[in-house]
């Protein structure tokens, strides 16, 4: 029995133009992908794909006249009926073919894993999803996050247990800020953030989503990502409307805005008086 997983493809209206590309290449490398498919928008829908794909329209359906990324996803999150979901954006090309049959099998991992210490709420399944330390786990081919790392959730492509992937969310946060911001709760939280192990897979060699993050920056083409990738598979964009990325700051870290940055100075300031609080509760009682 194949994993309750849905794929969720996080995008908004203005990221409509990527819907065709993503979607032809995801035909083209994953044709026998055994999992729902939903594309979560603004309004708008997508019709292609012979139907495979559910569009989520959040304002449409929430009724709300704005929804930042995070509500959006909160929005889809609360409506499906699945225990995992696997996380893509809407410019996560595939170049290659999706190694199915362990995504079946890290799916399979985290459902029975599911109580107690060992529940599993992330399995990363890009070489770059988190910065480490890791440690080894009973499983070969997965690393634990280590619970004091910067960065315990990544947004690249993996798979999240849904319910505790909504608990994690802010309406307001953009992808940005949840991966900057969650890691301050992430640190107090016992269940385990893997990833796959970086001795086996690497972006130069065996992948599981094999894809070169990201086909778009700060809104334009990343011209390395895209261009010979979608010539090949034969598909045609007119690259002008958004124009080519300066590639030099590909990996360069997005700043965030001052207020977001006060809020998490905040929140991790708070985060560190109510740890001194419980270690004192806890010194008290024994």
């Amino acid at each position: 029995m194949k994993p309750d997983i849905t794929i969720i493809v996080s995008s908004c209206d203005a990221y409509a133009d990527c819907w065709e590309p993503f979607f032809k290449l995801f035909e083209l490398f994953w044709p026998d992908c055994p999992y729902p498919l939903v594309l979560i928008t603004e309004t708008k829908s997508y019709e292609g794909l012979g139907g495979k794909v559910r569009s989520f329209p959040a304002l449409t359906v929430s009724g709300k006249r704005k929804l930042e990324w995070g509500g959006r996803l909160m929005e889809c999150l609360r409506r499906l009926d699945c225990q995992a979901v696997f996380y893509l954006q809407e410019d996560f090309f595939l170049k290659d073919r999706v190694d199915q049959k362990l995504v079946a099998e890290f799916g399979d991992f985290m459902a029975r894993r599911s109580s107690g210490h060992e529940f599993t709420m992330q399995i990363g399944l890009c070489p770059l999803s988190n910065h480490g330390p890791f440690h080894v786990t009973e499983h070969p081919l997965l690393w634990e996050v280590d619970k004091q790392a910067k960065y315990r959730f990544s947004l690249l492509p993996g798979l999240w247990n849904r319910v505790d992937f909504l608990a994690c969310l802010r309406p307001g946060y953009s992808a940005w800020e949840f991966e900057e911001s969650s890691h301050y709760r992430a640190r107090r939280n016992p269940k385990r953030i893997l990833t796959i192990n970086r001795q086996v897979f690497r972006f130069d060699g065996a992948q599981v989503y094999p894809f070169d993050p990201s086909g778009v920056l700060r809104g334009k083409w990343v011209r390395s990502h895209v261009v010979e990738l979608f010539a090949k598979s034969g598909i045609e964009i007119d690259f002008s409307r958004r124009g080519f990325a300066d590639e030099a700051s590909l990996h360069a870290p997005t700043p965030l805005a001052f207020g977001t940055r006060v809020r998490n100075a905040l929140h991790w300031h708070g985060m560190r008086l109510i740890n001194r609080i419980n270690e004192g509760i806890d010194r008290f009682r024994s």
